[in-house]
């Protein structure tokens, strides 16, 4: 059910999402003033509740599909630190990957896969985009209407990493979402022209 909060309009309760929208900016002031004055503290909870009135419109993402508008901040933070670590790990194992192919041009073996994902949330589809062009060896090429990833991958081993689906449920759970992972293996193409080939 939509709520108007202001010029504020999402799925769920915009005052809820001003609340920490507002109580997040307060933390914030007082951490970088270091100061607990009442005059600081009433300057800080006035100016932290008119940035998130003004700013809470702003950051909503519309699914165009469905019409529905999501809160960019309304996540599971320890989920989303926990896979921000999990994501800096799966960079330096596929990074020492890649550089392992690098050094043997014998196992560079590229392909195409696929994978449906069908995020509801706009912004969890953008950030699987973003994790997969991060992590070395694996390229984001596209993404449909339908959530079907078409993915780049240097060779098979930075394939199968990708298609196991943990990246994707993890960040599933950073969202809260519900769709399930499937993996699309008939449409794989494993014959991409070499500079030689054209």
């Amino acid at each position: 059910m939509k709520f108007n909060f202001g010029n504020f309009k999402v799925n769920g309760s915009p005052l809820a999402y001003f609340v920490e929208l507002s109580a997040f900016l307060f933390v914030l002031w007082l951490m970088l003033s270091g100061r607990t004055e009442p005059k600081v503290l009433i300057l800080g909870s006035v100016f932290s509740l008119l940035t998130a009135y003004i700013c809470a419109p702003f950051l909503t993402v519309k699914n165009e599909k469905t019409g529905k508008e999501f809160f960019l901040l309304r996540v599971n933070f320890l989920k989303l630190f926990s896979y921000y670590f999990w994501l800096l790990k799966e960079i330096f194992i596929s990074g020492l990957e890649v550089t392992k192919t690098i050094l043997k041009k014998s196992e560079f073996a590229p392909k195409v896969v696929y994978f449906k994902m069908d995020y509801e949330n706009p912004t969890a589809a953008a950030l699987l985009a973003a994790s997969i062009t991060l992590t070395p060896g694996t390229i984001t090429l596209d993404i449909s209407n339908l959530g079907v990833y078409e993915v780049y991958a240097l060779n098979g081993r930075c394939a199968e990493g990708l298609l196991e689906g943990t990246m994707q449920k993890k960040i599933a759970g950073v969202y809260k979402e519900t769709c399930e992972y499937r993996p699309l293996p008939e449409l794989e193409t494993h014959h991409i022209p070499a500079e030689t080939d054209l």
